[in-house]
């Protein structure tokens, strides 16, 4: 009922302002998780006990790789953008794809070009609609491949590099595991996560040094080039580190 009234009276039908002020409300912000006494009194969380649970859209899962990355481009408006897809998939049409080669590949997914006969398969691989028809509730599934899309796409295989080279402008390894692991998931990971994501580190670095053509893959995917004055091997070992936690439960799921 207040939330009712503050909509109409204070703030005048703005809907932007009232859905910020839920989504920054102590209510809202809590953690899903509780006990399981307080589950069985209120299994729907009528009483608003506990935070919501839930995978990140398509979209916002792309989005989120590119804002914590800083490859994400803000301008607001303006034609479809064509991002980053297999070759051929409009052949079956009789048309062709040619992807944007400028900043306008890294703008929100909310652009990405819809064409409903053949959907981008990096959002349609996480249930985004093709909009052939309306739904008032997209599905939610879990599968493998999309753990494939998430390790192997451009998109998040390039900001995860991105993200590496930021941690490799640290001084500690600690402190920038510690920062990208904040970018990616919204908190900072525990004493566990650290300890695990810095040994996946030393032993990948230990391979990249010792294979340097290794590194190639992470390094020269996507539209940035990459920053040729840090150590191609620490640069590739923390891209893995950053990939690990873009596919970790803590980046996938809001909780």
């Amino acid at each position: 009922d207040w939330l009712a009234v503050t909509f109409r009276q204070d703030y005048n039908w703005d809907v932007k302002r009232l859905v910020k002020l839920m989504v920054m409300s102590a209510t809202y912000r809590q953690d899903s998780r509780t006990a399981p006494a307080l589950r069985e009194r209120d299994p729907e969380n009528r009483l608003l006990a506990r935070g919501p649970s839930t995978r990140l859209t398509a979209e916002m899962l792309r989005d989120n790789a590119l804002l914590a990355s800083g490859l994400l481009t803000n301008q607001i408006g303006g034609k479809s953008v064509k991002p980053y897809q297999p070759d051929g998939l409009w052949e079956i049409n009789s048309m062709t794809y040619k992807m944007d080669s400028t900043s306008a590949a890294y703008r929100r997914s909310l652009y990405v070009v819809v064409k409903r006969s053949v959907p981008n398969p990096t959002l349609a691989t996480f249930d985004a609609p093709t909009r052939s028809s309306c739904l008032v509730r997209r599905q939610r599934t879990n599968t493998p491949l999309q753990a494939l899309v998430t390790l192997n796409d451009p998109t998040f295989v390039e900001a995860s590099r991105v993200l590496g080279e930021q941690m490799a402008r640290q001084k500690n390894t600690d402190s920038a595991i510690s920062l990208a692991y904040r970018q990616l998931t919204g908190r900072s990971p525990v004493e566990a996560e650290l300890s695990l994501l810095s040994k996946l580190y030393a032993g990948q670095y230990a391979l990249f040094t010792a294979s340097p053509a290794k590194t190639a893959g992470w390094l020269k995917t996507g539209l940035r080039k990459a920053d040729a004055t840090l150590d191609p091997a620490q640069v590739a070992a923390f891209a893995v580190v950053a990939n690990t936690i873009l596919n970790s439960d803590a980046t996938l799921t809001k909780r």
